[in-house]
């Protein structure tokens, strides 16, 4: 897709403002390179960029993994956006940060957005992390079915998760 051969070619594009398809060239392959350095500035476009370009920083945030753990607060509030396209690319961003990621999801499941709630608990039972276990027992009293369902299935994840590793 990109024509870029090295980090720095990608990240001088970032910084320096690029047209918005180099713009999207440079984030989708510093994510592809994990390139840790490009997350704070990630954070900006996470914030403030077009939808299109959220949504492949979100990724790119995920791709990152663990060392984009600063990115849990803007990528929790994306969480809460309208966007379902932008909020599933920032689900699938927070469960391959993983671990760093669980206190945030967990407070996520007290949000007054149905589809936030349900978004945490996917994230949280994929995650697999003990901790979130009382926020999600907590979820299964939850007035939304939907969000029911899925703490059921997260606490399911995480049980049969524990188990695999106590075997």
């Amino acid at each position: 897709m990109s024509d870029f051969r090295a980090v720095e070619d990608a990240w001088l594009a970032l910084q320096n403002g690029a047209d918005s398809q180099l713009r999207a060239e440079a984030v989708v392959f510093l994510g592809e390179q994990r390139y840790a350095p490009a997350v704070p500035h990630l954070i900006e476009l996470l914030r403030g960029a077009d939808p299109g370009t959220r949504y492949l920083t979100a990724k790119a945030l995920g791709q990152i993994g663990d060392e984009a753990e600063a990115a849990v607060p803007a990528l929790l509030e994306a969480l809460r956006g309208d966007d379902m396209f932008l909020r599933a690319g920032v689900t699938g961003a927070l469960i391959k940060i993983g671990y760093p990621a669980v206190p945030g999801l967990t407070v996520a499941l007290f949000d007054d957005s149905n589809a936030v709630k349900r978004a945490a608990c996917k994230a949280l039972g994929k995650i697999g992390n003990p901790r979130a276990v009382p926020a999600l027992t907590n979820a299964l009293q939850d007035a939304n079915a939907g969000v029911r369902r899925l703490a059921q299935e997260a606490l399911e994840r995480i049980e049969s998760h524990d188990q695999r590793e106590t075997d």
